[in-house]
């Protein structure tokens, strides 16, 4: 197996690069083992993705007997009802006040370059919104929405003209909701008139750019703005969906305030690929007859995979049980800060936690380099972490909300011990 992982630097192209060493060799719930025999506590899976754990019996159960049935349809040639089924679960379950349709596709940046698609044609403007450390996918439309440029943008260029970037809320950093309402204004000022702005784009909590979660007044003005503008809000709830944020929903944190349109992936299908667009009826049925098509999307083994996802979240009482290991996580990390010079800040909606890195508390100068050592120090004792934010120093908690609370206990412990050690 070593030979074979020596082929990753031949056969694959250096962009592809992996982060572990060794192949992943089996699964189960919130544990991996690698193909040498390492056991792990999987707080990365699959970033995000798999909410309901590793191979949750309910899913495969699910996926196992469409497999009897048929494996591809193209959805607009040949319906199934699995499909129909997973968007009247999106229309019932995600709240928006308004009658809502769905659109499947296969992943988060196809969801994004859709959601943008419906936005421009229903309000005929192409100028977009979106924030500095947002993340979107890696299309090219969707990379020029996000907001971070190293390592996601370098090099790509040049991207759509008509994107604006504003500030995002950041009170560690002192960025406050003031700053971040200017920079919108700002940009109506200088660059696009809200008259000629088609949708703008947030994340109810940033996931790549540092999981911070937004201020609920930040929120609350930009959809007076929109409102105001006819200007389309959509929501990227890909990483804050399905139970992420210890709600179903990340919007749900915010009373209140509803986007026109929501993109939807990561976890809902349970590792099977699988995303949607979710929004206002009127908005969803602009587009002309055959104005929105996808071969792969609403692939029938992947609804069968959300179907369980949604069965899991309604009968293993799974909310309740992620917002459990909120409360873990966060009295053992609270504990660690008191301790720690190096924890700036333990932030985030439920379970999704980041914990910044520092150099000095006082100074709250960034710390890659330390953040880096924390996470290799966690994977020599059995804990998988992975890193994000503008800098690189925002180590992140994805574990399955399927993850029994003694592993919880289990990781917390491993990630103590080695802020400690380092």
């Amino acid at each position: 197996m070593d030979n074979n992982y020596k082929l990753l630097n031949t056969e694959l192209p250096y962009a592809w690069k992996t982060t572990m060493d060794t192949f992943i060799s089996k699964a189960s719930n919130a544990e991996i083992w690698d193909d040498k025999g390492n056991r792990y506590l999987d707080y990365v899976g699959g970033y995000a993705v798999l909410n309901t754990g590793h191979l949750n019996p309910v899913i495969i159960n699910k996926v196992e007997n469409q497999l009897k049935n048929f494996t591809h349809s193209c959805f607009a040639f040949a319906p199934h009802e699995n499909a129909v089924k997973v968007c009247e679960e999106l229309n019932r379950r995600y709240p928006i006040d308004q009658k809502t349709k769905s659109f499947l596709v296969n992943s988060g940046a196809e969801a994004v370059e859709n959601a943008v698609k419906i936005a421009r044609h229903s309000t005929k403007r192409k100028n977009l919104i979106s924030f500095i450390g947002g993340f979107h996918g890696r299309t090219h439309m969707t990379l020029g929405l996000t907001g971070k440029d190293i390592p996601y943008k370098d090099g790509f260029g040049p991207f759509p003209d008509e994107i604006f970037h504003a500030t995002y809320p950041y009170a560690y950093r002192d960025i406050s909701t003031d700053q971040a309402i200017d920079s919108i204004e700002e940009i109506f000022r200088n660059k696009a008139n809200p008259e000629e702005v088609a949708a703008i784009l947030i994340e109810p909590q940033l996931g790549e750019g540092g999981y911070i979660p937004c201020e609920s007044d930040f929120l609350s003005y930009l959809r007076s703005i929109c409102t105001d503008n006819g200007i389309v809000l959509i929501f990227d709830e890909i990483q804050t969906g399905f139970g992420r944020t210890g709600k179903m929903f990340g919007v749900e944190h915010f009373p209140g305030v509803e986007p026109d349109l929501v993109t939807l992936a990561k976890g809902i299908a349970g590792g099977f690929p699988l995303a949607a667009v979710t929004g206002r009826e009127d908005l969803m049925d602009s587009p002309r007859e055959s104005g929105l098509g996808t071969t792969f999307g609403a692939s029938p083994v992947s609804c069968s995979a959300a179907l369980g996802v949604f069965e899991v979240f309604d009968n293993d009482n799974l909310l309740s049980h992620a917002n459990k290991q909120a409360t873990i996580m966060h009295s053992s990390l609270d504990e660690l800060q008191k301790v720690s010079q190096f924890i700036g800040e333990i932030r985030g909606l439920g379970p999704m936690i980041g914990v910044e890195i520092v150099n000095d508390k006082k100074t709250k100068e960034p710390s890659k380099e330390k953040t880096n050592k924390i996470i290799s120090l966690a994977k020599s004792k059995g804990l998988l972490l992975v890193s994000c934010g503008l800098e690189g120093n925002v180590i992140r908690f994805m574990g399955p909300l399927t993850t029994p609370l003694e592993q919880v206990e289990e990781a917390m412990e491993i990630f103590s011990n080695s802020v400690k050690d380092i």
